[in-house]
């Protein structure tokens, strides 16, 4: 047995291999070892820097397109930056059409409960999958992205499987790219975080302290961001009797209710600011106030933006003018956005590992694939392979959100593999990649690899990934298997896995 076979048979997927031993084996030998270890110098050989608009478009987008780049090269970089920060403006009535059969998106918490979990849960991963690979308004589903692992929420935990869906409506894509401040009062009062964090259950002289310390680690001053346990103690008593309509409140059910006979009336003093006594619901909102404010929540937010946007470390100069455009503006994002993108010199910012999810999406928009979605069903195989890789949309159980780190996924090439195999030969139920419409009238192994460059890489596939693309094609007019394998073997290079 090969090794790539034995390695299949560990991850349970041996089928993935019975098929094309000679397409695996050029695979490994494409991605050599060390195509994806974590060493500077294969990173650098394996990501060249993009032109200052592929930078925009790789980092605004879900995955770069043609159609992208002509919108860019049209606009120019200002121009395509102010396109994008206005996703009001930008017509997506298409993408509306496609996800018109997902019923379940508008339904209030009292609506869904009456429905199947599973159903609920499919439709909002689903709908997401689907507008990241065809919406319009890209950078609104980047934000949407990053909002949703930074107030992460796991999809299984008790009511979240129907109101998680809720969350995502009012919550984050309400306000993903309007205020900080907004977004942070609706995250608090969000019936899916209160049951996630347990808050729905805390009260006087029994505070359940899970919500107030996840609002200062994760949510707004960051771990080091100057907090004390006792502030985690005197923000729980704030929070308590922040709870939700829990089966008596008829079309009230499962929203945000405050309940003043659970609360702590006592006084209480917040990061050394006092709190009187008998403040009731305010309490809460007074917290919400001081970390909005403070110094801390400005930098962990503007240095969580730079990561996901720049580099894995960015430059302390970038983060500073994104705070400082947090504070001047009380959290505007588009103005951070804004900051992050006309700050620094864009070839400057090093090059990002594709998280899982972000890798089959990027693939799903090159390769021009068209997604039969299903809003009637339990799942999808295109959810099982995001799956496979860890990567399942609203699946992370812990409250810091898939993690944004080259580490984190950089040694799992094999789910990653066996997505772009299969993709690329049409063998998942409901994706359709047309594989004579993407090559057009090519002929020869060059024209082949050539066409490749120009669809998925827009002329940036690096020569060595290239020559190996003529190399498996060979002499002779390429078959349809043959193109799909060769497309298989694109998005799985090296320089397709960065952005």
């Amino acid at each position: 047995m090969s090794l790539l076979k034995r390695l299949a048979k560990h991850a349970r997927l041996a089928d993935e291999f019975e098929r094309g031993e000679r397409f695996l084996s050029r695979r490994a030998l494409l991605f050599g070892a060390g195509a994806f270890a974590a060493s500077g110098t294969k990173v650098a050989r394996a990501a060249p820097p993009p032109a200052h608009s592929r930078l925009l478009i790789d980092r605004l987008t879900m995955g770069w397109t043609s159609a992208e780049q002509l919108l860019a090269d049209t606009l120019g970089y200002h121009g395509y930056l102010e396109h994008h920060l206005d996703p009001e403006s930008i017509d997506d009535a298409a993408t509306d059409a496609r996800l018109a059969p997902y019923d379940y998106l508008g339904l209030d918490p009292y609506q869904l409960f009456i429905k199947p979990a599973w159903r609920a849960s499919h439709q909002l991963i689903e709908a997401t999958m689907l507008r990241g690979v065809y919406s319009q308004r890209q950078l609104f589903e980047r934000m949407v992205e990053f909002w949703t692992d930074h107030f992460n929420i796991d999809l299984n935990k008790d009511k979240n499987p129907w109101i998680k869906l809720v969350d995502d409506r009012e919550v984050v894509r309400a306000h993903a790219m309007g205020t900080f401040p907004a977004l942070l009062h609706a995250s608090a009062h969000s019936p899916s975080m209160s049951v996630y964090l347990d808050n729905f259950t805390s009260t006087a002289g029994q505070p359940n302290e899970n919500y107030a310390r996840e609002l200062l680690e994760l949510h707004t001053m960051g771990v080091d961001g100057g907090y004390a346990q006792q502030d985690v103690v005197e923000v729980a008593r704030c929070f308590t009797g922040w709870s939700i309509y829990d089966g008596s409140g008829g079309e009230l059910n499962y929203t945000f209710v405050f309940k003043p006979s659970n609360h702590d009336n006592g006084a209480k003093v917040v990061l050394g600011q006092p709190i009187p006594a008998n403040g009731g619901y305010n309490d809460g909102l007074i917290v919400l106030d001081i970390l909005v404010n403070h110094p801390s929540t400005a930098q962990f937010i503007a240095r969580k933006l730079c990561q996901r946007f720049w580099s894995y470390d960015p430059p302390p100069s970038l983060v500073d003018a994104v705070a400082a455009t947090f504070t001047s503006t009380q959290g505007d994002i588009k103005e951070m956005l804004r900051t992050l993108f006309t700050t620094a010199d864009p070839a400057s910012a090093a090059p990002k590992f594709k998280r899982p999810y972000h890798l089959v999406i990027s693939a799903l928009r090159a390769a021009e694939a068209q997604i039969a979605g299903d809003p009637t069903a339990g799942g999808s195989e295109l959810r099982t392979q995001t799956r496979r890789a860890s990567h399942e949309l609203f699946q992370w159980a812990t409250p810091d959100g898939y993690p944004d780190r080259m580490e984190a996924w950089v040694a799992t090439p094999l789910p990653r593999w066996n997505f772009t195999e299969r993709v690329s030969r049409n063998d998942l139920t409901g994706v359709t990649i047309d594989v004579d419409a993407l090559f057009g009238p090519t002929g020869t192994a060059q024209e082949v690899a050539d066409r490749i460059d120009e669809k998925l890489f827009g002329g940036l596939m690096p020569a060595v990934e290239k020559n190996e693309i003529v190399s498996y094609v060979g002499a002779g007019t390429p078959s349809i298997a043959t193109r799909q394998e060769a497309l298989g073997l694109a998005l799985s290079a090296p320089s397709f896995q960065w952005y």
